[in-house]
């Protein structure tokens, strides 16, 4: 049974007799289509309602029919039409719907996923198929078209040394004059891409023709790029690399408005040009390789090297993309390239921390190490040399996708790489590129259905609903909970981001594997929902998650906070779990502390949570302010004030602590009084002064 079958068994139960329509619609290239018409009512296409991220759902009614659009990830909706005048089903039918309809979209997500894997791979083995250059241009450029399926035209524009100009080459969807777009290095959005080397993405024709303007785009370009096609609705634009070099850009459009251009698309789109440099670079090689063959007999061994070259270039290829393809595992296609490396060697997963090698040794370098050498991006090959008991050189070859270091080849060797071995990693890095680029998109999917399944428990307030979630997460109505949430404050790249999110879901999985738990990571933070019967389990939760955040932090981990709900019994108290733990982190944020601490220990602060951090100072200054100045004397009066409300209004041990004589200390506070305007033996103002210098103490202790 698909899916959606169970949405329409749902409406047939609940609507009876009463006719509906199902339909699913796409806001971004405006096409609908009838899933289903229960009745005998003529096929009305629903209007499209703008897409609207903040709401699951909307309903709008008419005289004799209701309609309900639900929103989901990429613009689609799905629309479900009753015709009749009064809505027959509750919110919570209607929430339950929407996860029902949300499921089909989440596999139809994963499908498209895996197919567009599939068409880079297709595209890959198509531009790889021959080294005639022109022939391969024409093909990388056809074939991205494959790849991202919303584009309807795109060229490439490599750079030419003599004239220092980006030229067109391989153009599919424009008229011949695009031949006449020669722009220089910066120039344009594409001289921009190929100057700082940073893909770009543009969703709408004013923001286009606004950074076209912006890069300073001569006239001439102007009119060859608007005459040349059709107005772009969206354009794409990425660099081409060999190794460190760019060679050039391609760019794609969008005449008619399809989809809306995300990351994904773009990273798919890197990860396509990383391919189609290989194959550029290959027919460059084998067209350099012919001509020299007719100019000498001499460089006929080199022609013949290099033909095997391409042809240890292509078995790998193929070799890695069937394995890849069969779905054979990230630990086979290690132990492949293994066998294809004289070398021993090991792998690092940035995604999962985690060493691959055949023979399952332990890797001579530290997690940690491997961190520090590539925390500032290196992005080329290096030799680290390890001196233990005997010297012993390695070689590392790193992977990124885009700014995001996903992993690198460990190799021991006692001599030069030879060429075939650099060879094997560059094929090897794009496949493992693709196939980590496809387990973070699987791993993000998940998450994201998790936080959902998560969020409607916490928002279900029917007992039976309730009690369903609970069983599909693995919950014991039962049990007693705690609620958990971990942030990372600070963060530059999204893309690196989810990389260390991921990481520490994994470790907090491995260190807290004896407890019951539901865990997750949603954008900065990670969700943990601890379940148990034994309340002395839940003593050692914080103390724990400090011995973690230690660890992860030794290791180059970014800094996190964490807030720790008190423990309750019963699914109901879910809510005031999650409350508790996100008012410690909203307290923890606005003192800028990076610890993680239980509810309880915020104290007296609970009372002003809800307050304004600007409320809060306003307060604090109305009592200080006054005591603030340039005169000396005055410096002393708040030091004073602090010190008395701290020893309980204590003459003798406040003179003391200050090294004054106690008719001094009460003349200060005659002073003070004046200042401030008020009566110390006064109990509401002597509360608001203790209060004050609380607060004071919370808010500006360093």
């Amino acid at each position: 049974m698909y899916d959606i079958d169970y949405s329409l068994l749902f409406l047939k139960k609940k609507l009876k007799d009463t006719p509906f329509q199902v339909w699913g619609l796409n806001y971004h290239n405006n096409k609908s289509n009838l899933l289903y018409n229960h009745g005998n009512e003529n096929s009305l296409v629903p209007p499209l309602l703008t897409f609207d991220n903040e709401q699951l759902y909307v309903i709008k009614k008419q005289t004799d029919k209701i309609f309900i659009y639900y929103f989901f990830e990429g613009g689609n909706q799905v629309n479900v039409c009753i015709f009749n005048h009064a809505l027959q089903l509750s919110k919570e039918e209607i929430e339950y719907l929407y996860y029902f309809f949300s499921v089909s979209q989440t596999k139809g997500m994963i499908q498209k996923k895996e197919t567009e894997l599939n068409n880079v791979v297709d595209s890959i083995r198509s531009i790889t198929s021959s080294l005639d250059l022109d022939e391969v241009l024409e093909k990388i450029v056809s074939n991205a078209l494959k790849v991202i399926p919303a584009a309807d035209a795109g060229f490439l524009l490599l750079y030419d040394q003599q004239t220092k100009k980006l030229l067109p080459k391989a153009p599919v969807g424009f008229e011949q004059s695009i031949y006449n777009f020669k722009v220089k290095v910066g120039e344009s959005i594409t001289g921009k891409v190929f100057e700082d080397g940073i893909g770009r993405i543009f969703n709408t024709k004013e923001e286009l023709y606004e950074k076209m303007e912006l890069y300073n785009i001569s006239s001439e370009n102007y009119l060859h790029i608007t005459s040349a096609g059709k107005i772009p609705e969206a354009a794409m634009c990425v660099p081409i690399f060999i190794e460190e070099n760019r060679i050039g850009v391609m760019i794609i459009h969008q005449w008619y408005k399809k989809k809306v251009w995300v990351n994904y698309d773009l990273n798919l789109l890197h990860g396509f040009a990383l391919q189609a440099a290989i194959a550029i670079q290959n027919a460059q090689f084998y067209n350099e390789a012919n001509k020299r063959l007719l100019e000498s007999l001499e460089l006929s061994k080199q022609l013949e090297e290099r033909n095997s070259q391409l042809q240890k270039r292509q078995e790998i290829h193929e070799s890695l993309i069937n394995i890849s393809l069969k779905n054979k595992g990230f630990e086979t296609i290690i132990s492949e390239i293994d066998q294809m490396i004289d070398p021993p060697l090991y792998f690092f997963n940035m995604l999962d921390n985690k060493f691959y090698s055949s023979d399952f040794t332990q890797c001579p370098i530290s997690l940690f190490e491997i961190k520090v050498l590539f925390s500032e991006r290196r992005r080329r090959p290096l030799y680290v040399e390890i001196n233990n008991i005997s010297s012993q050189s390695y070689y590392l070859y790193p992977i990124y996708n885009g700014v995001a270091f996903l992993g690198c080849f460990i190799i021991r060797t006692t001599k030069s790489f030879s060429i075939y071995d650099r060879i094997t990693l560059e094929q090897s890095s794009s496949v493992l590129t693709l196939e980590l680029v496809k387990t973070q998109t699987i791993t993000e999917i998940f998450y994201k259905k998790i936080h959902e399944q998560f969020q409607g428990l916490l928002n279900t307030q029917d007992a039976d609903q309730l009690m369903k979630q609970a069983q599909e997460l693995g919950l014991n109505p039962s049990a007693h909970y705690v609620i958990t949430i971990l942030e990372i404050p600070n963060y530059s790249e999204l893309q690196l981001l989810e990389i260390e999110i991921h990481q520490l879901v994994l470790k907090l999985k491995a260190e807290l594997v004896s407890m019951e738990k539901v865990i997750y990571g949603f954008h900065n933070k990670v969700i943990l929902l601890f379940s148990t019967h034994d309340l002395d389990q839940f003593k050692y939760i914080q103390q724990k998650l400090l011995i973690i955040k230690k660890e992860w932090e030794n290791n180059n981990g970014s800094p996190f906070r964490g807030g720790i709900s008190f423990a309750y019994k019963g699914l109901e108290k879910l809510c005031t779990c999650y409350d508790e733990a996100t008012k410690t982190i909203s307290f923890l944020s606005t003192r800028n502390k990076s610890e993680v601490i239980c509810y309880k220990e915020i104290g007296l602060n609970r009372l002003f949570l809800n307050q304004s951090t600007q409320e809060i100072v306003q307060f604090i200054n109305e009592v200080f302010l006054p005591l603030r100045s340039d005169n000396e004397k005055n410096k002393e009066l708040e030091k004073t004030l602090v010190k008395y409300m701290e020893n309980n209004r204590s003459a003798v041990k406040t003179a003391e602590q200050l090294h004054i004589h106690i008719n001094t200390l009460y003349q200060r506070i005659k002073k003070i009084e004046e200042l401030i305007q008020l009566n110390l033996d006064n109990n509401e103002d002597t509360l608001k002064l203790q209060l004050a210098c609380y607060l004071r103490s919370t808010y500006y202790q360093t």
